[in-house]
């Protein structure tokens, strides 16, 4: 088995059936080895400098009506919301205060979010941010909507292909969605000059390691700038909410093989993963994440954005604090 981490490490791939028993047959030895090389791989290539991004949730409107998503279009238990431009200048504020100077703003699919609008909240943004970085999530815009924001400073795009398998994503999404357009959309936003990222759940109903392996080889197919893989998290009021929690240690796992095939990507340590391990996200550290993704202290906001429930077995999770996150990669050599 850490012969195929050393294959992947100096290759940058793996053929189907040797990565398909990197994935089944992984065990602690070969873990800790693919983690080690893992970090070997960010320390070479990014020289351990580890970024901090915001997560704004700007909206929780949605169209669409995923079966595992809080957000989901029929779930009329969700307290809809959407930020005007000065609340969404007031979180970055907050952000910048604390030392962050990416934000990430995301929603769900919110027709409200315009051309016309976001050109607007995004050309205050570049007025009160001029150093900042922003990172788009706003689901499948159009070409024309995204090479707009793009001249106006937009300097990323995040957009989930959720699940490269069409069977698996006819399970999954409803059917007025479409994979082919996912995919189609991320090629776009790399030939618009974008930092174009996507990302997957380990864990999601119906997934097997077939579907895994089609979902890593779509992001090293693609040559994703920005990789966001979480743990799945059953949602209440949602179809599928009676699922179980997807694989936290599976989901650092496949991380670390992400760093390996992919060593110039922005690879983000997601809050999810602190619904399903114990400092879920600094330990993605361990695995060779470079991007610390936090979310606002107000619980109010975080549980009415709802896309997923914050709770670690019986306990909710708190607000983020920054200076706790930081403070726990510091002890690990990070971010000095």
């Amino acid at each position: 088995m850490t012969e195929l981490v050393d294959q992947l490490a100096v290759s940058g791939n793996l053929a189907g059936d040797a990565f398909g028993e990197l994935l089944r047959y992984r065990n602690a030895e070969t873990m800790e080895y693919l983690f080690e090389q893992a970090r070997a791989t960010r320390r070479q290539v990014k020289k351990d400098v580890l970024q901090i991004w915001g997560r704004v949730p700007i909206s929780n409107y949605c169209k669409n009506n995923c079966k595992m998503c809080g957000l989901r279009r029929e779930n009329q238990f969700v307290k809809r919301y959407r930020m005007d431009t000065q609340g969404i200048i007031e979180c970055c504020q907050y952000f910048a205060g604390n030392g962050v100077q990416t934000f990430l703003l995301e929603s769900g699919e919110d027709v409200f979010f315009t051309e016309a609008y976001m050109s607007e909240v995004l050309t205050e943004l570049r007025k009160h941010f001029p150093k900042s970085k922003i990172i788009l999530s706003l689901g499948e815009k159009n070409r024309d909507f995204y090479l707009k924001m793009k001249k106006i400073g937009a300097y990323g795009a995040l957009l989930h292909h959720g699940t490269a398998n069409s069977m698996h994503f006819k399970k999954i999404f409803p059917a007025n969605m479409s994979p082919l357009l996912k995919k189609q959309r991320l090629w776009q936003l790399k030939e618009l000059g974008y930092h174009a990222g996507s990302g997957f759940l380990v864990g999601m109903p119906y997934q097997t390691i077939e579907h895994v392996l089609e979902d890593v080889w779509l992001l090293k197919e693609f040559e994703a700038s920005i990789v966001e893989v979480g743990a799945y998290i059953p949602t209440p009021r949602t179809p599928l909410e009676n699922q179980r929690s997807g694989n936290g240690e599976m989901t650092l796992y496949i991380l670390a093989a992400l760093r390996l095939m992919l060593p110039d990507a922005m690879i983000l340590a997601s809050p999810t993963l602190d619904c399903v391990l114990k400092d879920g996200r600094v330990r993605c550290f361990d695995a060779g994440a470079d991007v610390l993704l936090m979310d606002l202290p107000d619980e109010e906001l975080l549980n009415r954005y709802g896309a997923y429930q914050r709770k670690n077995g019986r306990l909710y999770l708190p607000g983020d604090n920054i200076e706790k996150l930081t403070g726990q990669l510091k002890e690990r050599g990070l971010f000095q």
